[in-house]
């Protein structure tokens, strides 16, 4: 074999290498983007509260959910938008203290989750377009016109911060907002996941980047909420478990320092998903909205002139 040959020999190797490690980190950063479709065994229906269905529609597909009712009347209404590949079920657990303290609570399915229609992709800026979607949908309800604040799970604590600031454009202002176990930076902590998986998390980050700007449209410091807390106008509540591995504590600590005034609860011995489990949550989560709304002791429960 001539020197040429092993030559043009190497070249192909090389450029199949290329192709081949081009196709992985391709079918990688599309694949991670994908919702999975996860559904709960749990309905509202199970609260024993009364429900109404919600079924809003998107450009790509309906968002379903429910309106669960803490009374017959208005009373101040919580969108609970749930994590990465969850579902609205998985919120019932954060609901349930909330509208027994007089809250009507919303929870939904972003798309390609739980109940709501299939989606070839689900990122950070679709969960912020879904939660804004289902805030227009309770905003123009007369039972949600004392007020709505925004909260999350995971990711979805960060798209409540991050539709805060969409939401001002148009004249959306939560009157609060609550995080649990939820990212500063959802870049950030897909690198840290990455990474605690042992992989090269840093240039594999910025190799899949590439595959998910099409995806995302939206520029990265869009998506930080520690970039964008000067365009929300809402007192903050920040809960974290002391055990969360999947999103770190400097994550609630960061979140909490970007907003004066923030308040940061972090629940010992809870970890990514028992928060709610904890007594503290609902004591700590009733208190900081019952303060947010301007409800006294008196007023819980009352069937609608809150606000």
């Amino acid at each position: 074999m001539n020197r040429t040959t092993i030559g043009a020999a190497v070249g192909c190797a090389l450029l199949l290498a290329l192709v081949t490690g081009y196709l992985w980190v391709r079918g990688f950063a599309r694949s991670f983007l994908r919702a999975k479709g996860r559904r709960g065994d749990r309905k509202p229906e199970t609260l024993g509260f009364p429900t109404t269905p919600i079924n809003v529609p998107r450009p790509e597909g309906m968002l379903r959910g429910a309106l669960i009712h803490a009374s017959a009347g208005a009373a101040p209404t919580v969108l609970f938008a749930h994590g990465w590949q969850s579902h609205a079920s998985d919120m019932l657990a954060y609901a349930r203290p909330l509208v027994a303290a007089g809250y009507h609570v919303a929870v939904f399915d972003t798309l390609g989750h739980g109940e709501s229609d299939p989606a070839a992709f689900a990122s950070v800026r679709h969960f912020v377009e879904d939660l804004l979607a289902i805030w227009r949908w309770a905003h123009a309800r007369a039972e949600c016109a004392p007020g709505i604040a925004l909260a999350g799970h995971s990711l979805g604590g960060t798209a409540a911060i991050l539709a805060a600031a969409e939401g001002a454009a148009e004249g959306l202002v939560p009157r609060a907002i609550v995080t649990v176990g939820s990212p500063s930076d959802p870049i950030l902590g897909t690198q840290e996941w990455l990474a605690a998986k042992g992989y090269p998390a840093a240039a594999m980050m910025k190799a899949v980047y590439r595959f998910w700007k099409p995806i995302i449209v939206w520029e990265p410091a869009r998506l930080k909420p520690l970039l964008r807390m000067g365009e929300v106008h809402a007192p903050l509540l920040v809960m974290h478990g002391t055990e969360d591995k999947q999103i770190g504590l400097h994550h609630a600590k960061r979140l909490a320092d970007a907003s004066p005034g923030a308040r940061l609860e972090l629940i010992e011995d809870a970890n990514h998903w028992t928060v709610p489990r904890s007594p503290r949550y609902a004591a700590v989560v009733v208190g900081f909205l019952d303060e947010a709304f301007g409800r006294g002791t008196r007023d819980k429960g009352r069937t609608g002139d809150e606000g």
